[in-house]
C-alpha cells in the first residue's frame, strides 16, 4: 500500500490542538519543550489556552502549526507507520520537509522565525492585498492578472487551489482590478490575510535573504520524497529540498498539482490540525482511503486501516 502524507498549512490552526497527544506522549511534550527553548515561546499556553486571535498572528499561528504537525508526525513513526512520501500546503511544506527526514525540528523553528519576519518588512513598507477567488478557470485568471499588472503594479495567481479555486495576491490597487474582472465574469471573491503568503516576485528580496540564512541549514537527504514544483516532482537530496525551500517563497503554491500526484497512491493522511485538505482529496478521489490525524482515535483508526498491531499509548 502506497502512502502519502499531507500537511496543512495557514488557517487550519485552532486553540487546543494536538492537546489530547500532548497529554498522553512523553515524545509530543519532549517536541514541545524543544520547541520553547528554540524561540522563548510558551508553545503549552499558545497552542492549548491562547485565543482565537492570539493564535491566529503569524509568527504563532506558522510556529505553532509546524510544531504539532511535526510532533505528530514523529509520533506516528514510533509507532512503526511509515508513508512513501511527503507534502505540505503552502507554509504544511516546512512541516513536510521535518517529515521527509531532511529539517530538524529547531532548524525548522528558527527557518520560520527567520521567514516570518522578513515577510512582516515587506508588508510594512508595500501596500498588498489579497483575495480567494471562485468561480474562474485558472487560464482566465491568469489573462486577468497578466492584463492587470504593469511594471510597478504587479498581481499574480499564489495560491491553485484546484481548477476554479485560487488565491491571488500583488499590489494593491491591481488586486482591486481583477477582483472587479472576476465579479464581471460571474466568480466570486473574498479579501483575506496576507498569511496565507505572497508567492510572487515581489518575495524576491525574502528569498534572496532566506536563501543566505539556509546555506546554513544543515538540509540531509531525504528518507522520504517530498514532491514539489509545478509537476510536484520527487526530490530527495538535502541540495534539492533546499532550493526547493527558497523557491516557494516566490512561486505559486500548485496544490492541484500535489492533488494530482497523488493519484498513484493508495491511502491519504492529513497530519496535523484539521481536517481542510482531507476534504479537498476526498472530493477529488472519493474512492480512495482517505483519513485526518489529529487525536489517540485517529492513530488508532489509521492502524486498523493499515492492518498494523494496536500499540499500548505511550506514557
Amino acid at each position: 500500500m502506497k502512502i502519502a502524507a499531507l500537511f496543512p498549512g495557514y488557517g487550519s490552526q485552532f486553540v487546543g490542538m494536538g492537546k489530547g497527544l500532548y497529554d498522553e506522549s512523553r515524545l509530543v511534550q519532549e517536541h514541545f519543550e524543544q520547541a520553547a527553548n528554540c524561540l522563548d515561546i510558551n508553545f503549552v499556553k499558545m497552542c492549548f489556552a491562547s485565543s482565537d486571535v492570539e493564535l491566529a498572528r503569524m509568527i504563532n499561528a506558522y510556529t505553532s502549526l509546524f510544531l504539532v504537525s511535526s510532533s505528530i508526525f514523529d509520533l506516528l513513526q514510533s509507532e512503526g507507520i511509515e508513508v512513501d512520501a511527503v507534502a505540505g500546503y503552502d507554509v504544511g511544506q516546512y512541516a513536510a520537509l521535518h517529515a521527509s527526514g531532511s529539517l530538524s525540528l529547531p532548524d525548522g523553528l528558527y527557518m520560520l522565525n527567520k521567514f516570518v519576519g522578513l515577510y512582516r518588512e515587506i508588508l510594512d513598507t508595500t501596500e498588498v492585498a489579497f483575495s480567494r477567488i471562485i468561480g474562474v478557470t485558472s487560464e482566465q485568471l491568469e489573462k486577468l492578472c497578466m492584463k492587470r499588472s504593469t511594471k510597478k503594479q504587479l498581481v499574480t495567481i499564489s495560491h491553485y487551489v484546484s481548477e476554479k479555486e485560487h488565491i491571488i495576491a500583488g499590489n494593491a490597487p491591481v488586486v482591486e482590478k481583477v477582483n472587479k474582472d472576476v465579479v464581471d465574469l460571474e466568480g466570486t471573491t473574498e479579501s483575506i490575510g496576507p498569511e496565507f503568503g505572497l508567492h510572487s516576485i515581489l518575495m524576491a528580496s525574502v528569498a534572496g535573504s532566506m536563501k543566505m540564512y539556509l546555506e546554513k541549514v544543515d538540509f540531509k537527504d531525504a528518507s522520504v520524497p517530498l514532491l514539489c514544483g509545478a509537476d510536484a516532482h520527487q526530490i530527495r537530496t538535502g541540495k534539492d529540498l533546499q532550493a526547493c525551500a527558497v523557491s516557494m517563497i516566490t512561486k505559486p503554491v500548485r496544490w492541484s498539482s500535489i492533488v494530482d500526484a497523488l493519484k498513484g497512491y493508495d491511502l491519504i493522511m492529513e497530519v496535523g490540525p484539521g481536517t481542510t485538505l482531507h476534504g479537498m482529496i476526498k472530493n477529488r478521489y472519493p474512492d480512495k482511503k482517505v483519513i485526518s490525524i489529529n487525536t489517540r482515535a485517529d492513530i488508532e483508526k489509521l492502524k486498523t486501516m493499515l492492518d498494523l498491531q494496536a500499540q499500548p499509548v505511550e506514557k
